[in-house]
């Protein structure tokens, strides 16, 4: 290998990427997207995303002011109050008298009939939610009924000063103390239809111990950036590479360079070196403007490697086999696809060992652990799986690229 001649030849690519000015916008695009991720999804929002239950803004709305009213708005939890809105509903918007709500948003219209003597007070709650996703608005109104409970509670032990009322139940997180207190009254209701006093009481007791599993909950923020992350490899490697690489086979310096001093080693090298370095430095931006801490880690940047390396083995396969740009562009969308729909299949269908063999199956899964700080055990499996199944694609390209790159 002669330095010179390698310099001279990545020089020959970066120039190249230089005068493709829609590689830059793309490469520009992504960084700005990884920007606009940290600056508007920070990461103490709900979420992470800033959507509770798949609704970005509840609408606490009421006929009038009261002091349950007062008691929801001076008791909402620290994770929903930029979610809460409050507002009376005569100043809801309306269209043609009926309210109308912004998509991704929902409603708790509370009407309050307290005030008729000669009537039972009662208090109508109306729940309004994404048309078929009844469940959209359960993180809502789970603090709603937790309040209002809390609330008639208070002022139960105001008017009736006695000991005899049971003390509010543990209203913690993870608590079930709607379903126990359900369950409650209904072993009242029963002893009370039985009209007999027998020790042993039809319905049991009702015992709830909720314990948590050893995985954390999808982290949106990480996975979003892994996506970018992967993306940029893919970009670098699958993409460009074929692309200009066969741009270069149809214009003649592909067969330029082979009767030039340059050895196919040296031009396979040069490939070798530009393209997954452009794409590890894009992707290590899009990490760093995500999580500065994630560019100390070593797992992170061994990830990056092994996955740049599989990348490129599949790149320079595409660049081999195609003739043609056209060619070479659907190669790489065809395999991204098959292989996407494979792994789906696997995933659905939990057929095993199959996802092994794909460095799509152990890429995503050790950037997140990286890019989220989670890296376990098996996460150094699955690295040393992309490792390997990089080491056979690198093989391959450059066995193909000698019999058949020139052609």
């Amino acid at each position: 290998m002669r330095l010179y001649v390698l310099h001279a030849l990545v020089v020959k690519e970066a120039q190249r990427h230089l005068a493709n000015r829609g590689g830059i916008v793309l490469a520009m695009l992504l960084v700005a997207a990884a920007v606009l991720l940290s600056v508007f999804a920070p990461e103490e929002a709900t979420g992470g995303t800033g959507m509770v239950g798949g609704v970005h803004h509840c609408f606490v709305e009421f006929d009038r002011a009261s002091p349950l009213v007062e008691h929801l708005k001076e008791n909402v939890p620290p994770e929903l109050k930029l979610q809460i809105v409050f507002r009376e509903l005569a100043k809801a918007d309306e269209i043609n008298g009926i309210i109308v709500y912004p998509t991704g948003t929902g409603a708790l219209q509370l009407r309050q009939d307290t005030r008729v003597p000669d009537r039972r007070p009662a208090v109508k709650v109306d729940i309004w939610h994404p048309e078929g996703d009844p469940s959209a608005l359960a993180p809502y109104e789970a603090w709603f009924w937790k309040e209002s409970r809390r609330f008639f509670a208070a002022r139960a032990r105001e008017k009736l000063s006695t000991a005899d009322l049971p003390p509010d139940p543990d209203f913690g997180a993870g608590s079930s103390w709607l379903v126990l207190e359900a369950h409650a009254r209904l072993q009242e209701r029963v002893e009370a239809a039985r009209g007999t006093k027998e020790a042993r009481p039809l319905v049991p007791d009702l015992v709830i111990d909720r314990k948590g599993l050893g995985g954390r909950v999808l982290d949106f923020r990480a996975a979003i950036a892994t996506g970018m992350v992967v993306f940029a490899l893919y970009f670098a490697c699958v993409y460009l590479l074929p692309t200009l690489n066969c741009e270069e086979r149809e214009r003649g310096v592909l067969l330029a360079q082979a009767l030039s001093p340059a050895s196919p080693a040296e031009i396979i090298t040069a490939k070798f070196l530009f393209y997954p370095t452009a794409g590890i430095v894009l992707a290590a931006i899009i990490a760093g403007v995500y999580k500065v801490a994630v560019l100390k880690s070593l797992f992170f940047w061994l990830s990056l490697l092994a996955v740049a390396g599989g990348f490129l083995g599949i790149g320079m396969t595409v660049a081999t086999l195609a003739r043609t740009q056209r060619a070479a562009f659907m190669g790489g969308m065809c395999y991204l696809l098959s292989v996407s729909m494979v792994l789906l299949i696997c995933s659905t269908n939990g057929i095993p060992f199959l996802p092994y063999v794909a460095v799509e199956y152990h890429g995503p899964r050790i950037l997140h652990a990286a890019l989220a700080g989670e890296v376990q055990t098996y996460h150094w499996h699955h690295l040393l799986g992309a490792i390997g199944l990089a080491a056979a694609w690198l093989a391959a390209a450059g066995w193909l690229f000698r019999r058949r790159g020139w052609q």
